[in-house]
Formats: C-alpha cells, structure tokens, sequence
C-alpha cells in the first residue's frame, strides 16, 4: 500500500488516473454483483412461483376428473335406461346397461354392489356415508387381490417393475403391485328411502399416461417455457412413479422409478409440500409435491408437476455474461474517455511544472500557449503575464537600488561611524523601552489580579470554614440541609476556581490542568442546574436540545464557567418571561470533528459594528460591566484549541456558538489573550490620564 502511494504522489497525472478509474471499477464490480443477486433472487422466486401454481392447476384438474366421472354416474342413475333395467327380472339387463356405459366412458370397471356387500369391500365408515345418500369419490390403493376381485386383467395392468434411482430412499422391494385408481362410488336408494345398491365405477392410473399428458398439455402449453424445456407431471403411489411423462435419457417413460429422499420425507412423511429445486430421476428440476390421500383419508402417494432447470440456468448465465461484456465495453470506452481527459488536463500541468524549475534554476522561461480556453489556460497567460511584470520590477528595484547606493555612498561616507553608533544606540533604546512597558503592563495586571484574588478569597475561605464548622455542630440535624450545605460549598470552590482561571491570565506560563474527554450534554446538564436559580428569579424559561454524540477533551470546570458566562449575559440582555435555548451537536471544521453548543436568547441583539469587539478585553456596553467576561471565556476555549463566534439580529436576538475539537491542540491562544489584556490596559489608562488631565 505505501508503495502505492508513493507511485501515486510523484505524478498528478496518474492520481487523475487512480481518482477516474478507481470509481469507474468499482461501480461496475458492485452493478455486476447486484445485477447477479436481483436476477437470481427474482428468477428463482417466479420459477418457484409458478410451479406452485402448475402444482394446485395439476390438483385441480385430478380433482376435475373426479367429479366428471361422478356426474357420469349421476346421469346414469337417474336415467330412465337405468330404472327400466333394475324393474326386470335378472340382472343380465342391468349388467348390458353397465358395461355398455363402461365403454362409452373409458372407465375399467363399473359395477353394482349390494348394501350387504359395503363393509367388506369399503370399511363401515364409507358404507355409513353412502347409506345416508352421500356420493363418495377420490383415489384409492387397491391391492393386487382387490383388483383381482374387480378384474382380474387388473392386477398385471397395475404391476411395475421398480427401477434404481439415484438420490432414492435404500429398498428390497423389486416390484409394485398395489394399484393407483380414480373411483366413485355412487348410491341409489328406493322409494322408501333404503339403500337398494351402490354404483361403483373406477379408472385405473397407473401405466395410463392419458391423465399426467393431458393435465400436461393443459399447464404446460405452448409459450409457457423456454423453446429447450418441458413441462413434467407425475402420479406416485407411496414413492412410486405410477404415471408420469417425465422420461429416461433412453426416451422411456420413467415409470417404476421412485421420488428422491428429501422429498419422500418431507411429503410422505410430514405430509408437507415440497417447494423447491429437486433431483428428478436423472437432472434437476424447478419441482412441485404434494400429498395424495385416498377416499378413507389415508397419504397414498403424490402429485408432482415441474419442468428442468437447466434451460433457466443457461438463459441466466447468458444474461450475466450479455451485461458483463456490455459493461466491458462501456467501460472501456469509457477508460479511453478517461485517458485522453486526464493526457489534456495533465499536459499543461506538466508544461508549467518544467517552466517553474526552469526559473527555480535562473533560466528564462514561459509557458506560452497552451491550445485551449478553459482555466489552465487562463491560469498559464496571467503566470506569464506575472514572470513578465517581475522581471520588469526586479530590474526597475536594479537599476533604482544602483542609483540609491551610489547617492547614499556619496552623501554618508563622512558620517557612517557616527550613524552607526547613533542607531545601535536607538536600537537598543527602543528594546528596552518595549520590554519595560511589557514588564510594567503584565506587573499591573498580575498586582490587579492578585488583588482581587486575595479579596475574593479571604470571604471564600471564611464562608467555607463556616459552613463545614455548621454542617459538623448540627451533625446528623444537617441531613436535611445536606444538599444545600454541598452545594454552597461547590460553588465556594468554583469561586476559588474561578479566581486561579483569572490569575492565569496575569501568568501566561502557568501550566494548565491535564484536560479529560468529557461528556458535553452532561457538563451542559450540571450547568443548567447552576444557572435554574438565576433564570427563575427574573422569569426566564431555559430550554436544551442534547444531540451531541461526541466527546470532547477539554477542561469541565473551564467550560462550565464559559457557559454560566453566557447563558447568564443572555439572561441579563433579554427581557423578563424570555426563552433561552441551548443545543448541542457534532460538527466538523476544516476536516476536523468536534461538537459544537449554540446558547440562543431574544434579547436586542447586537450591532453589527460592535460584533468584532465584544471578544476584546475591557470592552463593555454595560455600566456595572467590566468587559472581561467574553474575553475570558474566548481565552478559555481557544486555549483547548476551540473557537467561539456570535450571530446576531437587531431586535430578534443573538445566538454564540461555541465550537471544541474531539481532540485538544494547544495553540498561541494564551499569548494573544494576554496581548489583547495589555492593550485593553493600555487603553483603559490611556483613558484614565486623559479625564485626569
């Protein structure tokens, strides 16, 4: 990285490279990456949504199949073919009746059974339903003896032979032999309201691809996918294909294959449906499961409906790579856009980088013109203008310097001795006049503030022995008083505090207390405490806004003292029942953190040829003002490297803000604090001489 850097500062231009290109490539990483992650998030969720409606159309169908037969049946129950066949005398008319219907509605069996037949053949609780008139309908798992009993052409019709599946649960079994069939059951009762007999009617599944091609043909018609792929639906019975179009490599239908693992336990199992990406025989797919129950409410087996997943995956890659080489070669384009721009920018630079060694080393050099209009050029034609007019004044400053010399020589050569010792005499004359004045000046200053130390610290120290003398003779009868007695004696030493801040001021070297990150809303929260008691006497309400998140290093008991100064002149400016608001934030100046308060009053506010005065030491408008307040507490922050500046409207008020660096920096703030005290006293004894005099 530093060698980076160092390749990087030791030409403009390829900074101008690195600021264009550096962007440029990493809009284009993070446009690719999001263009991948929306594309496949968005194309899964529409593949998965749609196969879960194929899924519930597939169901829907299956169940329409249903119903038709059973409407068939109902026809034929109330025709008067049938009615005319169960009045005769043998049952070889009714028998005619039914297989002849068989036939014409592609069933496998249609046939009548007895009331007595019902609960061998179906369970007592489906022979309850069809004795109370209730048609029952939906699929059924018939072993290989049933079918036998319906048919017996049945039992081959419905044998599979069980094939090795990849990603399949581990079985023995070689063959499935139970049976899958679509059956109705519908009953006809007599005038009296028995159950004379039950019309049961049924279409054997498995092997019969007609059901799974034409739900197929239905959901997955033409235009409903990609030109490369194909709608699938399967009918399992437990595991099992039974019926399906999905096919084997060979072509063959893949009948006697079985489901995969994952969704055999999370279908069959938990009897949850299956929503995802699936191994379907021999590749994956977009797929769809969901249980199968038979007419007794038992899982038998599945219904799938899905299509292959590699025809999206490959219309996705094409895509990604179709935005991948557009944006190469955008951005090619775009690096020789680039490239040319910074080669013009640079050119010049470069031109007036070699103009300005050449001077550096006394040659005579322009940078002429450059072949364009824009500001480089402007800037080159007024820094040759300005070469010109300084070789011009340079040699003007020559000839005018001979000229002087040659008429100083002539005139002094008599009294140079004598001028030499006058000035050195005047010289050090001048010196000490100024250090007296300065050492006179800070003797004043240091003899006015001690004085008024000592004055003020006597009462502060009387107060405080007699306030811990009271608080020790009431002893456990202070309680009561306890908070009052702690906070006289705080703003004792605050008092004293404050006293040792203004002898700084007389003692510029005098070191500082170590500063510590401290907590601006808290210090501005312990100052409101200090101040309730002032604002509430002349009616003033204080409001806070604390959004500051920073801490600052800084004095606590300094800048409390800055901000009682304030909010107490902002009380003292305003008028009663005013509104006094304090906010606190993080700001940056110049690149540097800090957090800035804001003390905002509605007080006249200040002219505007007084804002740059009221900071200086001395300055006051106030009668009983001594004017060091503001100059004070701009010592105080400019110490810790802050700064502080007012706002002011005539008439609607003046907001001070106050502004500290996260970080301390220590700066010339003492010197030039002491160097305004000075010129104040100088301007305050100046003024006292004259009304003296």
């Amino acid at each position: 990285m530093k060698r980076l850097r160092r390749w990087l500062d030791v030409s403009i231009r390829r900074r101008l490279l690195w600021m264009a290109c550096v962007p440029l490539l990493l809009f284009s990483a993070a446009l690719i990456g999001l263009t991948a992650y929306w594309t496949s998030a968005y194309s899964d969720r529409q593949l998965y949504m749609k196969v879960r409606a194929d899924l519930a159309v597939a169901t829907r169908i299956l169940d329409g199949l249903g119903n038709q037969q059973q409407a068939r049946l109902a026809e034929l129950a109330g025709s008067q073919a049938l009615t005319t066949a169960l009045q005769g005398d043998g049952a070889r008319a009714l028998d005619a009746l039914l297989e002849e219907t068989r036939i014409a509605n592609q069933l496998d069996w249609l046939r009548s059974l007895g009331p007595d037949e019902l609960p061998g053949h179906l369970g007592e609780t489906l022979a309850a339903e069809l004795r109370r008139g209730h048609p029952v309908q939906g699929l059924d798992a018939l072993s290989p003896e049933r079918l036998d009993a319906i048919d017996p052409l049945l039992p081959d019709r419905a044998r599979l032979a069980l094939r090795s599946t990849p990603r399949a649960t581990p079985t023995e079994r070689q063959v499935e032999r139970n049976g899958l069939a679509l059956r109705v059951l519908y009953p006809l009762h007599d005038p009296q309201g028995r159950l004379r007999l039950v019309l049961d009617a049924g279409r054997l599944l498995s092997r019969d691809p007609a059901p799974v091609d034409d739900i197929r043909d239905l959901i997955y018609g033409p235009g409903t996918l990609p030109e490369s792929s194909e709608g699938t639906v399967t009918l399992f019975l437990g595991d099992v294909r039974v019926s399906t179009n999905v096919r084997l490599p060979n072509g063959e239908r893949a009948l006697g294959t079985r489901v995969s693992k994952q969704v055999a336990r999370q279908v069959l199992e938990r009897g949850e449906p299956f929503i995802d990406r699936a191994f379907v025989v021999s590749d994956w797919y977009i797929a769809a499961y969901d249980v199968l129950q038979d007419i007794h409410g038992q899982r038998i087996g599945m219904i799938y409906a899905g299509y292959p997943e590699a025809p999206f995956t490959r219309l996705y890659r094409d895509t990604l790579l179709q935005i991948a080489v557009t944006l190469a070669l955008v951005m090619l384009f775009s690096l020789g856009l680039v490239l040319r721009g910074v080669e013009r920018l640079a050119a010049p630079i470069r031109r007036m980088h070699r103009v300005i060694h050449g001077i550096r080393e006394g040659d005579h050099l322009r940078i002429g013109e450059l072949g364009s209009d824009d500001e480089l050029a402007e800037l080159a034609q007024e820094f040759d203008a300005m070469l010109d007019r300084l070789d011009a004044h340079r040699n003007e400053l020559r000839r005018a310097a001979e000229q002087l010399e040659r008429r100083v020589d002539d005139r002094t050569r008599a009294l140079r001795e004598k001028t030499r010792a006058l000035e050195e005499h005047i010289d050090l004359l001048k010196q000490a006049r100024t250090r007296l004045m300065t050492q006179e000046k800070l003797a004043a200053l240091g003899e006015l503030t001690a004085g008024i130390a000592h004055e003020i610290n006597n009462p502060a120290a009387v107060i405080l022995g007699h306030i811990e003398l009271i608080e020790q003779q009431l002893g456990p009868d202070a309680a009561p008083v306890k908070e009052e007695i702690e906070m006289i004696i705080a703003q004792v030493e605050r008092i004293r505090a404050l006293i040792d801040n203004l002898l700084q001021y007389s003692r510029p070297g005098h070191p500082h207390p170590p500063r510590q990150l401290e907590d601006i809303n808290d210090i501005v929260s312990r100052t409101e405490t200090l101040v309730r008691h002032a604002l509430d006497k002349r009616g003033q309400r204080l409001t806070i806004h604390l959004h500051a998140r920073r801490r600052v290093e800084c004095h606590s008991a300094q800048l409390q003292q800055v901000l009682i100064n304030l909010i107490i002149n902002a009380a003292q400016c305003g008028e009663a029942e005013q509104h006094i608001v304090i906010t606190t934030r993080d700001i940056d100046r110049n690149h540097e953190p800090g957090v800035g308060i804001d003390i905002a009053d509605q007080g006249p506010g200040i002219p505007e040829h007084l804002r740059e005065r009221i900071f200086d030491p001395f300055f006051t408008t106030r009668e009983a003002g001594s004017g060091l307040g503001l100059a004070i507490c701009a010592g105080i922050l400019r110490r810790n490297g802050g700064d502080i500046s007012v706002t002011s409207t005539p008439g609607q008020g003046s907001v001070f803000h106050v502004w500290l660096p996260c970080r301390a920096r220590p700066g010339d703030a003492d010197e030039d604090t002491t160097r305004k005290l000075l010129e104040g006293l100088s301007d305050v004894a100046q003024s006292g001489s004259a009304r003296a005099s």
